[in-house]
């Protein structure tokens, strides 16, 4: 079969009648872009309306599926066949179309509910973008291919203030969907920037004062340095130095103390580390944690308070030959950057590469709730 051959029939048979596509159009009850795809070969009538047309051009149905006149016109036989043909094709595609357009309803329903729970719990991050985007483009697909089956959208498209109507909704969710995709870039921006910012880097011990460290770095490193001593009076020698940078969803950070103690200093320092403890009231009843002694994850033993939650690390490791404590705070650690301090780290790095929810992991600042479905915290 030749569309091209086809098409150019029916527009030499629409220009004989002195007709334009558009009464043609009306006459069938299709769209001038049907009679238009008709009449370029890019798609043929349905078989449904081929029976019309012959009849409305007064040629044979073989003449139209051939692009070209013959001789003698369709009997009667001929024309009772291809209506009975037009008619079973009609009732075939009328099944097919309600089939189809209930299960696009139901898409079309479900997808709404979908995009409405996206957005009701919806969070301005990158990660919850994406599924609302795509459950906001299944939605309009569905909705196309949903009128278009039904010959809805031939109507619409026939009917100018419907178009005009569509065609205001589409720009102004347009508009809308461009504003947040122009935030979201922005945001990209600033994460990104503050992923390629350097870290700040603070050393000494004139800077080391453990109420304004625990104000300016307590909330993002889900820490109040509980393990860190007051004061560096009782200390013989130390030593203090932190980097951090502080970004748009977080801190990043590493704070490191090492203290020197007299025997009996050591001694007092230790037992009061091992007796930290923490009290946490989940507006139910209060939880008192403690610390957690270690010796095979570290280089030396340890005292944990932190290990992991929320990619935070708070620990004090024990150095009993040369009477020192090293106290240590990581948020969302890079092991790689932190190598020239690895006598300080877990033996095997790798274990700061948390895979799941570090919510889970231990935390004497931090306990299930048993009123809700969380974590109450310090």
């Amino acid at each position: 079969m030749d569309q091209i051959k086809i098409g150019s029939f029916l527009k030499q048979l629409r220009k004989e009648k002195g007709i334009t596509q558009d009464e043609f159009a009306e006459k069938l009850g299709v769209s001038n872009r049907t009679v238009s795809r008709w009449e370029t070969g890019s798609n043929v009538p349905d078989i449904s309306l081929l029976v019309d047309i012959a009849d409305f051009y007064d040629v044979d149905v073989r003449e139209i599926i051939e692009g070209e006149k013959k001789s003698e016109m369709m009997n009667e036989e001929i024309r009772d066949t291809a209506e009975k043909m037009a008619v079973y094709a009609g009732a075939e595609k009328s099944k097919l179309l309600k089939f189809a357009q209930i299960f696009g309803i139901i898409g079309i329903i479900a997808l709404s509910g979908a995009t409405v729970f996206a957005c009701i719990n919806f969070e301005p991050t990158v990660v919850s973008f994406i599924p609302v985007l795509l459950s906001f483009m299944a939605l309009i697909s569905m909705m196309v291919m949903t009128l278009y089956v039904t010959g809805v959208l031939g109507k619409i498209a026939n009917n100018k203030k419907a178009t005009v109507i569509i065609i205001v909704f589409i720009g102004a969710v347009f508009v809308v969907v461009v504003r947040y995709i122009i935030g979201m870039m922005l945001l990209l921006g600033v994460l990104a920037l503050d992923y390629v910012k350097p870290l700040k880097h603070i050393e000494g011990i004139q800077n080391y004062d453990k109420a304004y460290l625990e104000e300016q770095f307590s909330g993002d490193m889900t820490s109040h340095f509980f393990l860190f001593p007051d004061d560096l009076d009782k200390t013989e020698d130390a030593n203090f130095w932190y980097e951090y940078k502080t970004g748009l969803l977080d801190t990043d950070g590493s704070f490191f103390l090492t203290a020197d103690y007299s025997d009996e200093e050591f001694a007092n320092e230790i037992k009061r580390i091992s007796e930290v403890t923490c009290t946490v009231n989940d507006d139910v009843e209060d939880h008192t944690q403690a610390v957690r002694y270690d010796e095979q994850m570290y280089n030396y033993p340890a005292y944990i308070a932190i290990d992991g939650y929320t990619n935070n690390y708070e620990y004090a490791l024990i150095d009993e030959d040369n009477d020192r404590i090293i106290y240590v705070l990581l948020g969302y650690p890079d092991y790689k950057e932190l190598s020239e301090y690895k006598e300080y780290l877990k033996v095997d790095p790798a274990e700061y590469d948390i895979k799941g929810s570090s919510l889970e992991r231990f935390c004497i600042y931090a306990v299930r709730s048993v009123k809700f479905d969380g974590y109450a915290e310090y």
